[in-house]
């Protein structure tokens, strides 16, 4: 039986963002001693760490970001909670995976596809018809 070498957890950053309307800036990078995957699943937002020549290595969900609706809670308890739209403001945080290779990272908008790019007769669009946006690239500081 083979008995691999272990070497731990790879490197991951803990980034901290902050972000006013589609304006974003990185405002902390921390090296964390953590497993993470690259979980590309369904989000709005993500956060990929890239290689010199701007080649994703992961992608993982910028869950809570750019939120654009906050819950009001009534002053009677009997009445609804709802929902309002405000402007998005605010600061998330993620962890990403951070190969030795990973130079940058980008604040990615996946747009949903239009209309056009649905397929004849399809109930939704398919994964290659999102179109992803940079809205942010920053440096990567990974302490080696």
């Amino acid at each position: 039986m083979n008995n691999p070498q272990h070497t731990g957890p790879a490197p991951a950053m803990r980034l901290i963002f902050e972000y006013e309307g589609d304006s974003v800036r990185l405002v902390s990078q921390q090296p964390v001693d953590t497993v993470v995957t690259d979980v590309a699943g369904p989000g709005d937002f993500v956060v990929e760490t890239r290689d010199d020549s701007g080649q994703r290595l992961a992608r993982v969900p910028a869950h809570g970001a750019f939120l654009q609706s906050a819950e009001v809670f009534p002053e009677n308890h009997t009445d609804p909670i709802t929902r309002v739209n405000v402007e998005a403001r605010g600061a998330f945080t993620v962890i990403v995976p951070a190969p030795v290779d990973a130079t940058r990272v980008a604040v990615v908008h996946v747009a949903p596809p239009g209309r056009e790019e649905l397929r004849e007769g399809a109930t939704a669009p398919s994964a290659e018809a999102a179109r992803d946006v940079d809205l942010a690239t920053f440096p990567l500081r990974l302490q080696r």
